[in-house]
């Protein structure tokens, strides 16, 4: 992560706490994706129940995405989250666990949840993008970071607020 989009990144996390903060990341992401090959009106948003985000794109892909931030050492992958990603792996969805730590030596990592057990805390340190996702992990970070700067101003001021009307220009669809 560059410097100037870690230190945007603390300013909003430092404003808007930590819950709105994983809203704000989750709804950047999914922007993020709606920025490559990938139809926005395709992806859902969750803030709120179930997987946080669903991409079902006839080009793109089938994804089912659980978003964690952290500026600590561990996530907790929870028995909710693991339930909510095996549903849609029984319908053909690749899975993922999106991990973002604030750092200056991390990115979004997008590792294969597959092979998780049902309830664990991780280590992020210990957390790597799994060669599968490694292509669109690069394109993701690109375009998170331009986002992050570009909307700098406005996520300070408004958060998750203004981040919903985006989502809601772009098509895509939000819940929470």
């Amino acid at each position: 992560m560059n410097t100037d989009v870690y230190y945007k990144l603390v300013e909003i996390h430092k404003k808007w706490k930590e819950k709105i903060f994983g809203q704000i990341c989750q709804d950047l992401l999914a922007l993020s994706i709606a920025e490559m090959d990938c139809n926005p009106a395709s992806i859902e948003v969750h803030n709120i129940e179930g997987v946080d985000i669903v991409i079902d794109d006839t080009i793109f892909g089938k994804y089912a995405i659980e978003v964690k931030t952290t500026s600590g050492e561990t996530i907790n992958f929870g028995k909710k989250d693991y339930k909510g990603l095996t549903k849609y792996s029984e319908n053909d969805y690749e899975t993922i666990l999106a991990v973002l730590k604030i750092d200056l030596q991390k990115e979004w990592i997008l590792t294969d949840v597959s092979r998780k057990v049902q309830k664990c805390n991780l280590k992020v340190n210990a957390i790597y993008t799994a060669d599968k996702y490694k292509e669109l992990a690069k394109k993701i970070n690109e375009n998170f970071k331009k986002l992050v700067k570009e909307n700098y101003k406005e996520i300070l001021e408004r958060g998750e607020k203004y981040l919903r009307e985006k989502l809601k220009v772009k098509k895509i669809k939000y819940s929470g």
